[in-house]
């Protein structure tokens, strides 16, 4: 049985309440146990009393804090929260697992931590924003299809864990020919080099993108990787990552370019036009 942890950050969300709300209560045994944890909850509300310790719930301080990491978790707004508890997300992604006041808890195999931004142009800690995998804009012209066919959906419309398991391990088997390796591994050359691209051409995007677009391969049908699996990876992969060259940071500047000239040319430039730029230069394997 899955469980999951919504998340509403603020500037006022501590350490101790991130970790708290990560937390659900390990009653996968009995029958009736809930399998979500409803609407996104203010943990500013959640702050302990004075001379009740974070975590313990009343309980004596010895007691075994039997609960667990839920499955998924999802955080609204995290890129309001503080650096602290940006840093224990951080730890939580790459540890597996996080400390309270009374007990240490390991994430489950099955682990999902989502992040909703507050707004498109916001950013994470550069070594938190480098630990997810993908990420995806939601436009408004996207519309709500899932929420709006919310009431009409059953269980039966949701993965389940066998399926999951049979994802993951197809996945693993996915072949990955040596002319697509390359055709990856020259995209990640032509992005370090493009001149619209400052940085975020990161090795756990490299491994991101070849884990990705061998997840895709089941996803459709295949076996194999193809390149236009590996250019929808890449659409997935840097958005967030990549940080566009300015006026005063682009390379030519180095060999005497005109500022006045290179911001005419940057201007408008978003990092869409700049992946289908670089995805442009690089020739597919037949």
């Amino acid at each position: 049985m899955s469980f999951a942890a919504v998340i509403d950050c603020s500037p006022n969300t501590t350490v101790d309440d991130f970790s708290e709300m990560l937390l659900v209560d390990d009653v996968e045994n009995f029958e009736d146990a809930p399998e979500w944890r409803g609407d996104p909850i203010d943990l500013r509300g959640l702050s302990p009393s004075r001379g009740h310790s974070p975590g313990r719930h009343g309980k004596l301080g010895n007691t075994l804090d039997d609960r667990r990491i839920a499955n998924v978790v999802i955080a609204h707004h995290f890129d309001r929260a503080s650096s602290s508890v940006q840093t224990q997300a951080l730890e939580l992604l790459r540890t597996k697992r996080i400390f309270t006041r009374t007990s240490m808890h390991v994430a489950p195999k099955s682990f999902i931590f989502m992040v909703i931004l507050s707004k498109p142009e916001a950013r994470l800690g550069h070594h938190l924003n480098d630990m997810f995998a993908m990420s995806h804009f939601h436009t408004n012209e996207d519309g709500f299809p899932h929420l709006e066919g919310f009431a009409n959906s059953s269980v039966n419309s949701v993965f389940s864990a066998e399926e999951v398991k049979q994802l993951r391990t197809m996945a693993e088997q996915v072949r990955l020919t040596g002319e697509v390796a390359e055709y990856l591994h020259n995209i990640v050359v032509f992005a370090r080099i493009n001149r619209y691209i400052k940085g975020g051409i990161t090795a756990a995007a490299t491994r991101y993108l070849r884990a990705l677009a061998m997840a895709l391969a089941p996803l459709h049908g295949l076996s194999y990787v193809t390149p236009s699996l590996v250019a929808l990876a890449c659409r997935k992969v840097y958005p967030h990552r990549l940080i566009l060259a300015t006026a005063e940071t682009e390379r030519s500047l180095q060999w005497g370019s005109d500022p006045q000239a290179l911001k005419n040319v940057l201007q408008g430039i978003s990092i869409e036009d700049v992946i289908e730029d670089v995805l442009s230069s690089v020739e597919k394997p037949l």
